[in-house]
């Protein structure tokens, strides 16, 4: 597959040719452990244990010199063919207990490798040796960044097989049945590995689901407040699942736990260097197609960034600019942005959501302020758009979900309907609203359809609240009801064309019934 396909999109191949490997080793989602990374201009990397490439490609793209060490020849050759435009890039086939450099390296990166040297590196402690040579080949400022799964990973308790031995509960139990070359680590264990190897300077990453394919990139210096915008893609064994993971980790949250049940940890770490966690937090979508690919990151100076995961998504980015500069000219209000290089610089505004305010509504059991705040969202959403004289002009019959004919009112047809504008894109400041993250706009749009986009999202990511306000209350109270199967078409039609097929059949990916109704 890889050797058929110089693009590297391999979308339609995960599709045909759906496995496990095939996902994990081809999906676009498994490059963004380091596609956010602020790696030094110039910078020279080694990549111990390359596999198929796909972290390869993402380096040689950042980095100025890629060394790549991988023990299997077969695995060398496809990473080779993925990064056959790179020129920057050497592989050497081998062993890197057997590897004398004549240099030493800006970065080197241990992505899913560092587990494994009980099995490759000889000595009563394999791990420790293996990191001090390694500490040998970094230049006094070097960095090495470490992936490598939590053995108290909450997912385990949950009853999903460990990684490497595929045995319920094996790293928890200290690997009593399993592989005897294979450790992973607690997060008390490996800092202590990493310090007693030479690695004085530590800071821990937290990737989830976990660092295999990421969405979400938390910090110790940025923990999660909730779980929303992600969910586990592996799905336990149906004879070893216990818990609900996703909602267990909002408990772990609350009580302030969460660094040690964290599924999986990348670690920076440096012998004397002490500028580490320059990133604080770093949200992706590569679960999205080629061209929508962005990511945003959050810098310790509170600095933020949209970034684009590659080449074919800066166009992206460069929409959401043009997006939010046309929604000042409609009167709106926007968090302050410039577009920088490839990047959208936007200011940090440190004050509360539009969500945060409606939450707190529905916490206190406020219903008449959270239909104030759903008017208001509904005005500003209508402020945004010019309103379509001519309703026939509605995007839902262009589509074909509905018919003129039906007779369903749907209200103020917007010429442009920025469909982003839900709360969670929203700071208030003042009594002002400003808006943010503004990445979608559609024509000839119901004004009422976005704001039934912002009630669903916001009910289905909290659904506690609907004990305090039934949705269905607030659907009536904007005379909706007639209108919610086609806004839910709609809705499908939008994430459908936007969303990568191949990251909602990697949740199923155990069988072909899921991914012939897919298809």
């Amino acid at each position: 597959l890889i050797a058929n396909r110089e693009d590297n999109n391999y979308t339609e191949d995960v599709l045909n040719h759906f496995t496990w490997p095939t996902y994990y080793h081809l999906s676009p989602i498994r490059q963004d452990i380091v596609n956010w990374y602020p790696f030094k201009e110039g910078a020279e990397v080694l990549e111990i244990g390359c596999g198929l490439g796909a972290i390869t490609e993402v380096l040689c793209e950042k980095c100025e010199k890629v060394t790549a060490v991988e023990m299997s020849k077969r695995r060398a050759t496809a990473t080779l063919l993925r990064c056959r435009q790179k020129e920057n890039l050497e592989i050497i086939v081998g062993n890197l207990n057997d590897i004398r450099f004549e240099k030493t390296f800006d970065y080197i990166t241990l992505i899913g490798v560092l587990e494994y040297q009980g099995s490759y590196t000889d000595g009563s402690n394999p791990y420790e040796d293996f990191l001090t040579k390694i500490k040998g080949l970094l230049k006094p400022d070097g960095k090495l960044i470490v992936a490598i799964e939590n053995k108290f990973g909450l997912k385990y308790w949950c009853g999903a097989r460990e990684d490497h031995t595929g045995l319920p509960f094996d790293g928890i139990n200290q690997y009593k049945i399993g592989n005897k070359g294979v450790r992973t680590f607690s997060r008390e264990e490996l800092k202590n590995l990493l310090i007693n190897s030479g690695f004085e300077n530590t800071y821990f990453y937290y990737p989830l689901p976990d660092y295999k394919f990421p969405l979400y990139i938390y910090s110790e210096n940025h923990l999660p407040k909730d779980t929303k915008g992600w969910a586990p893609y592996y799905v336990p064994n149906g004879s070893t699942l216990i818990a609900d993971e996703t909602k267990l980790y909002e408990e772990i949250i609350k009580n302030n736990v969460f660094e040690f049940f964290a599924n999986s940890f990348l670690v920076e770490c440096s012998v004397d260097s002490k500028e580490l966690g320059e990133i604080e937090l770093a949200i992706l979508h590569s679960n999205r197609e080629e061209q929508y690919r962005v990511g945003t990151i959050i810098s310790k100076k509170k600095e933020v960034q949209c970034i684009p995961l590659n080449f074919a998504s800066k166009g992206h980015l460069l929409q959401v600019y043009d997006n939010s500069l046309k929604m000042v000219g409609k009167g709106l209000n926007i968090v302050p942005l410039k577009f920088q290089g490839n990047k959208l610089e936007v200011s940090f505004m440190d004050c509360p959501s539009m969500e945060g305010l409606i939450l707190d509504a529905y916490k206190a059991k406020e219903t008449k302020k959270i239909e104030e705040l759903f008017d208001t969202l509904l005005t500003q959403i209508e402020k945004g758009g010019d309103i379509e004289t001519e309703t026939k002009k509605n995007i839902l019959y262009e589509l074909e979900i509905d018919k003129e004919e039906s007779g369903i009112s749907y209200g103020k047809i917007l010429k442009i309907g920025y469909v982003d504008m839900i709360p969670r894109n929203c700071f208030v400041k003042d009594g002002l609203l400003f808006w943010f993250d503004q990445e979608w706009k559609l024509e000839n749009v119901p004004s009422k359809y976005i704001l039934y986009r912002a009630i669903r999202l916001l009910y289905e990511e909290h659904i506690w609240i609907d004990e305090v306000f039934k949705m269905e209350e607030l659907i009536r109270k904007y005379n909706m009801e007639a209108c919610v199967e086609s806004f839910y078409k709609l809705e499908l039609m939008f994430i459908n064309t936007v969303i990568d097929k191949n990251t909602i059949l990697a949740k199923n990916w155990f069988g072909k019934k899921e991914i012939q109704e897919l298809q």
